[in-house]
Parts: C-alpha cells; sequence; structure tokens
C-alpha cells in the first residue's frame, strides 16, 4: 500500500545483521531490490542447479545449513519438507514475508486415488485433513501426492454444486512456526485468508507500524500510522458515477464470478460495451499505456477489447511495479471469497468477513497504479458492492480510521 514497508523491512534486516534471514514475496522481481539494499547481507535466490540435481529445495536447504540469507517466493517456501524446516529451527531464523500467503491450492485428485492411498496405508484421514503415514513410495501414478504431502496436508471439502468432494493442499502451520520470528508486510490483514488460517491454529500476532522520518521508514511499536495521502484520499481516486454505465451492477452479486457463469450472452456484451467507452469517450485524453484493468482470468476473453487489452492485470495482483504508470482503470470483478475456502474456515469455527476480504484484494491491485507515487488515478467500478466497499474505506481514512499498519506475528 506504499507505506514504505519492505523498506522498513530492509532497515531492520540490515541493523540485525548478525540474525538469518529468510525473505520472500510473491515474484522474485521484489529479491533484486532487497540484495541491493542489504549488501552485506549477501541474500541468495536459491537456483537449479546441477550440483544439487536441478533443485531448488535442495539448494535452499544447503543453503540454510550454511546459515545464508534467502530471498525465495511464496510458492518456493510452501514446499518446505520437514527437513528444512529443522534446519531452519536449528539455525534460529527469522522470516519476513512480503503480502499475505494463499492457503490452499486446488489439488486435481480422485476420490478412488484417496481411498488407494488410504486402503494402502500410505496416509491418513483424521476427519479433516489428510496426512502422510508411510513415505517409501517409489512409483510414479501418486508422486505429486506424496511431494506436496511431505510439506503440506491435504483437505477435503464437499462441492458446493454437489456430488464429488474437492481436493486442496493446505498450507502447514509448522512453516510458520518453525521460525524464531515472523514478519508480515501487508495491509488490512484481518480480511485475507493467513489471518483466518492462524485463527485456526491459534498462532497469536501482534500489530506493528511503519513510521518515516524524511526519506527514512523504520518500524514502530505504534501500528495504524496514516501516510500522507489518507488526508486527501477522496481527491486522489476518482470513481466513475454515471448511472447508465453502473447500472449493470446494481444488484449486490452482479459481477460476481456466479453472475460472469449465468450471463455469458447480453449482460457481458453490455459490460464490455460500458469498459471500451469508459476508456474511448469518459478517459477519451488517456493512451494505451496508462490504462489498466480486471477481471476474473475466465472472463478475461470475452471482455478485452481493443485499445486496453494490453493493460490487464490480474485482480489479486501483489508485490508488482510493472503498471505504476497507470492511471485510469478498470476493474470489472465483484470479489467474494471461494465457496470451498470459506467452508473450510467455518467448518473449523473461523468466520469470515467478505466485504474485508474483498477490500484487501481491491486495495492491492489498486496499490499497483499510479497511485504508489502519490499521482491521482480515475477507476470504473461497475459493481455497486465493491464501490460502496471503496467509499467506505475511502470515508473510514478520512475520518480517522482505516489502520494502515503492517502487520507482524
Amino acid at each position: 500500500m506504499g507505506q514504505g514497508k519492505s523498506s522498513a523491512a530492509i532497515k531492520y534486516m540490515n541493523e540485525h545483521s548478525d540474525s538469518k534471514f529468510i525473505y520472500i514475496s510473491p515474484y522474485l522481481d521484489e529479491s533484486a531490490r532487497i540484495k541491493s539494499g542489504c549488501p552485506d547481507l549477501d541474500f541468495i535466490e536459491p537456483g537449479r542447479l546441477s550440483e544439487y540435481n536441478g533443485s531448488k529445495l535442495e539448494h535452499t536447504f544447503a543453503l540454510i545449513e550454511e546459515g545464508r540469507n534467502i530471498a525465495t517466493t511464496h510458492q518456493a517456501f510452501k514446499n518446505y519438507t520437514e527437513e528444512t524446516l529443522a534446519a531452519i529451527r536449528r539455525h534460529h531464523y527469522t522470516m519476513i514475508i512480503d503480502e499475505s500467503l494463499d492457503i490452499l491450492e486446488t489439488c486435481h485428485i480422485d476420490e478412488g486415488d484417496m481411498k488407494l492411498l488410504l486402503d494402502a496405508n500410505y496416509i491418513s484421514f483424521d476427519g479433516t485433513r489428510f496426512s502422510l503415514e508411510n513415505s517409501d513410495y517409489n512409483g510414479r501414478a501418486f508422486r505429486d501426492i506424496f511431494w506436496y504431502l511431505r510439506s503440506r496436508h491435504i483437505t477435503q471439502i464437499e462441492s458446493p454444486e454437489g456430488g464429488n468432494k474437492l481436493f486442496y493442499w493446505v498450507l502447514s502451520p509448522e512453516l510458520l512456526m518453525a521460525f524464531d520470528d515472523v514478519y508480515i508486510l501487508t495491509y488490512l490483514f484481518e480480511g485475507q485468508s493467513l489471518h483466518s488460517f492462524m485463527k485456526i491454529y491459534d498462532i497469536g500476532y501482534k500489530h506493528i507500524g511503519v513510521k518515516r522520518d524524511g526519506d527514512v521508514y523504520e518500524f514502530c511499536d505504534k501500528p495504524g500510522n496514516k501516510p500522507e495521502y489518507a488526508q486527501h484520499i477522496r481527491d486522489m481516486i476518482e470513481v466513475v458515477e454515471d448511472e447508465k454505465l453502473n447500472s449493470i451492477g446494481d444488484d449486490e452479486t452482479a459481477l460476481s464470478k456466479s453472475w460472469f457463469k449465468k450471463n455469458s450472452g447480453t449482460a457481458v456484451k453490455q459490460l464490455k460495451g460500458n469498459i471500451y467507452n469508459v476508456f474511448r469517450n469518459i478517459w477519451n485524453d488517456s493512451e494505451a499505456g496508462e490504462r489498466m484493468w480486471s477481471t476474473f482470468k475466465s472472463s478475461k476473453e470475452a471482455l478485452k477489447g481493443k485499445g486496453y487489452t494490453n493493460g490487464f492485470g490480474v485482480l489479486n495482483l501483489k508485490s508488482s511495479n510493472k503498471y505504476r504508470n497507470r492511471k485510469y482503470l478498470v476493474y470489472a470483478c465483484n470479489i467474494y471469497m471461494n465457496v470451498a475456502e470459506k467452508t473450510f474456515y467455518e467448518k473449523n469455527g473461523i468466520s469470515v468477513n467478505d466485504e474485508l476480504y474483498a477490500l484487501s484484494i481491491m486495495l492491492q491491485w489498486i496499490w499497483r497504479s499510479a497511485i504508489r507515487d502519490g499521482q491521482k488515478i480515475y477507476i470504473y467500478l461497475p459493481s455497486s458492492r465493491m464501490r460502496r466497499i471503496l467509499y467506505n474505506w475511502m470515508d473510514s481514512l478520512t475520518e480517522g480510521g482505516g489502520d494502515v499498519a503492517s502487520e507482524d506475528m
């Protein structure tokens, strides 16, 4: 959210050079900044080197055993095995997570395969999750399942449409608990999946903040320090308020993923026409390189159009500077947590705030644009629900709420 969280983390690591760090981010692009910002810490990116059998995980394990500082991705980190975590515990690492982790990943497994592995006593099921019982397997058919079960669990969830069960890889709590300290650099943490996950396993955390002194950012004990933009956020974000263009999103669930499935014809064509109209006529002085838009991946082809197609940025975009020159934005979606994921949390006694979840994802996307450099942006939000959520957030900032702290566990 442009509050200097990464800069504060770099300062913290440089001031604690005797500690050992693993810095993880959604994309490896961020690792270049970490390496240049902490030259004396000699951060290494694990690679597929021949001396480690072309395995990033083997290279990572070797680096940890040497006590080296590591910069890697969320996805690579989620594959750490118990052997890797044991080495992390021995060497007392601190982890810094740039943006929240995804908790569940779809896993394409057939119920019959899971039953076969259960009957053969390779895996066990406690009513909630599948775990590895016997890793002595050298075949090919279930190789991927065994690989992931060495670092994660599998959970099953009833399909919302009924019928077959859905299977998901689940983040292991040990991936967090193996570290001496964990810092999570994010915004609106309570609206994110990682927060719900930590509540399931009763993993405690505390809020910290980021303060600025001139051009220097650093962590502070007081969360909620308001950046300069918070005082005039309404002047920085201009939302398209055109009754005709916005009427397509009047219903509370309009532009949700299920809405697109039910309205693949005329309504979607109308939405595409609205997007074209906004870029072509309302923002007629905008250039292609200043435009950015998003929708669900499954709806991208139906909505792309002349003059803006190449400005597509995935709706949950994080930690990217690629779009920081974009001033004219279209967010053609209505965000709800995946039903299966929401069911997983509720099954474990955790309620989910859908509006806070939607806000956290939308703001991450918006903050990839020119607003991160203090420039005014213009946005078309055809969903009435998403407009309301954004307006409520802006009101909370100007009225003194809207905590903009980073988070620390």
